[in-house]
């Protein structure tokens, strides 16, 4: 399976929160708050309260990161090392089978903060994720995300569906919860959308560059498939 050939360093991470609880009334993925580079090369994080997702999220149930208290206005210390530890250390022997699974090249010469950006950094143990901005205009850029929502949008079997068939981002501008929603297609099927925190960065994409997807790898179980796609802009 190729691998990701242009590795770009995200201007921000976004912390995702989606419950576990698959049959809970609202599991959309929330953006709750973000870690950002200063001037400095510090990585501040603080999580987004006066954002509308942050209160839905809260309605759902979010109570914090654990290593990030509620209280306060921001993290200044340990941000990236706290994350890090939801991944294998770089020096275990299987190191380089993890980064196969992301479509990313070994050795991973780029920074943590880009190793958590291209990972996400997911636990099976809880709703977390980490999902990267970039600089719009950085490029050429290669990313691997998997489709949202693929089972409540596309709730059939998807062996139609082939690794390296193309895949196109068309705008759902009907969506009730998302005004700006971009779906995912590909042979004529809506499959799913992109993620949410990804939304503006491929949106900004569409309209200013040159942009290929496709089917990456599937995987997951039959009444719980995954897909992923990979996303090229030049």
């Amino acid at each position: 399976m190729n691998t990701l050939q242009h590795i770009i360093e995200p201007k921000r991470l976004w912390l995702t929160w989606q419950p576990l609880d698959e049959y809970a009334s609202a599991r959309t993925r929330r953006v709750v708050g973000e870690l950002c580079h200063e001037e400095s090369g510090e990585i501040v994080f603080h999580y987004l309260k006066d954002s509308p997702d942050f209160q839905m999220a809260k309605s759902a149930g979010f109570k914090g990161y654990p290593a990030f208290p509620l209280h306060g206005q921001e993290i200044r210390q340990g941000v990236v090392e706290a994350l890090m530890r939801r991944l294998p250390p770089r020096k275990r022997e299987d190191f380089a089978k993890y980064l196969a699974q992301h479509g990313l090249p070994a050795p991973f010469q780029h920074s943590d903060f880009a190793l958590l950006g291209y990972t996400g950094a997911r636990l099976p143990s809880d709703g977390f994720a980490l999902v990267p901005e970039f600089p719009p205009d950085e490029l050429p850029c290669d990313y691997l995300t998997e489709v949202a929502g693929l089972r409540h949008v596309f709730n059939g079997d998807i062996a139609f569906i082939n690794v390296g068939d193309p895949v196109f981002f068309v705008a759902d501008k009907d969506n009730a919860i998302d005004a700006d929603a971009l779906t995912v297609a590909c042979k004529g099927h809506m499959i799913g959308y992109v993620n949410r925190a990804l939304k503006n960065n491929v949106r900004y994409w569409l309209e200013h560059h040159r942009v290929t997807a496709s089917i990456y790898r599937l995987n997951g179980k039959p009444e719980r498939p995954l897909v992923y796609v990979k996303i090229c802009v030049s």
